[in-house]
């Protein structure tokens, strides 16, 4: 599974070493670089075995190259204030940081959590896995259609 570094080049100390998870290859770029994969800068890359799990890869600030695409469409707001979406699949996921527009949350790449028992309402449960890339679809607003 390759993870791209957005933050820092790859060095010593920069990304995890887990036991029975070896380090394929590493790859840093001559300078920070779009990534039309990940949709954003990134100083170079690094080839893991297996999967790294969702805490190591936010702690050292890895973005993985996504393996599929989920399209999330917005529904509207939780009682508590949260951003809730619906995937082609009808499965609930929320965003979590409700002090920030939503499409702050989206443009910055904030990870969709699932909703406990797949409710409205229901409390967020687990970050939607990292090989996933979530799609979010643009409302299209019915004064933004002309007729021909």
């Amino acid at each position: 599974m390759k993870y791209y570094s957005t933050q820092r080049p790859i060095a010593p100390g920069s990304f995890p070493k887990q036991e029975g998870n070896k380090v394929l290859e590493i790859h840093n770029f001559d300078s920070r670089e779009y990534v039309e994969a990940i949709d954003r800068m990134a100083w170079g890359w690094i080839e893991y075995e297996h999967r790294l799990d969702y805490f190591d890869m936010r702690k050292y600030e890895l973005t993985p190259l996504p393996e599929r695409e989920l399209h999330l469409k917005y529904l509207g707001e939780d009682s508590w204030g949260r951003y809730v979406y619906e995937d082609e699949n009808g499965k609930l996921w929320k965003l979590l940081d409700c002090c920030s527009p939503r499409e702050v949350c989206e443009e910055r790449g904030d990870f969709p959590h699932s909703s406990s028992g797949n409710e409205f309402d229901g409390e967020p449960d687990c970050p939607m896995p990292n090989d996933i890339k979530a799609i979010y679809i643009k409302e299209v607003n019915d004064n933004d259609v002309s007729e021909a």
